[in-house]
C-alpha cells in the first residue's frame, strides 16, 4: 500500500527553462487534488518534495540551513510552498541525507522527516529523470511515474496517481 507521494520539483513540477521559473500548467490544481487523496487504508496520502537542489561543501549545519532557505524561496516564488507545509517535514533536500538522488538514503530521509513509518516499497516517486526512475523502480522497488513519459499533462496526474496507489480520484 502506498503511504507517501514523493515529488521532484525542477522539470517535474516547475519549468526551470522558463524565466522566471514557473509551475507547469495544471500543477497547482493537481497538487490541490492530490492533497485530498486518501491511502487505501483511508489515511491522508502524505505528499513531499525530494530534491537534489544543492549539496554545499562543506556540508555544515549552517550551509544546509542556507541551502534549505534558498530552496524555500523557489517554492515561494512559484507559489507551491503551501502544498508542502510544514516544510520541515514535507521538503527534503539531498543535502539533508548527505547523498544525491537516487540514493536510498535520500528517500528514507524524506520518509523520516515526514514521520512516515513505512518502506520505500510504500512510496510513489514522480520525476522527469529517466535514470532516477530506473533506479527507484528496479533497485529500490519504489512505485514510479515519469513526467513527460507516463503523463505529459498535470491535469491527467491526479487520476493516474490515484490508480497507481489503488484508490478513487
Amino acid at each position: 500500500m502506498i503511504k507517501a507521494l514523493l515529488l521532484d520539483l525542477g522539470d517535474t513540477l516547475i519549468d526551470t527553462h522558463k524565466v522566471p521559473q514557473a509551475p507547469y500548467p495544471g500543477v497547482e490544481k493537481a497538487l490541490g487534488a492530490l492533497k485530498a487523496l486518501k491511502t487505501a487504508d483511508h489515511k491522508p496520502l502524505v505528499m513531499c518534495l525530494v530534491s537534489d537542489y544543492t549539496m554545499p561543501k562543506p556540508r555544515t549545519p549552517d550551509a544546509i540551513a542556507a541551502a534549505f532557505a534558498e530552496y524555500l524561496q523557489v517554492l515561494d516564488k512559484t507559489h507551491l510552498r503551501g502544498f508542502f507545509e510544514p516544510v520541515n517535514e514535507r521538503v527534503t533536500l539531498s543535502t539533508h541525507a548527505g547523498k544525491l538522488k537516487p540514493a536510498a538514503e535520500v528517500f528514507k530521509t524524506a520518509l523520516k522527516r515526514a514521520g512516515i513509518h513505512g518502506t520505500l516499497r510504500e512510496t510513489l516517486f514522480i520525476t522527469e529523470n529517466a535514470e532516477h526512475i530506473k533506479v527507484c523502480r528496479d533497485d529500490l522497488h519504489m512505485k514510479t511515474l515519469q513526467f513527460g513519459v507516463d503523463f505529459t499533462s498535470w491535469s491527467d496526474a491526479p487520476k493516474l496517481i490515484a490508480q497507481k496507489i489503488g484508490v478513487a480520484a
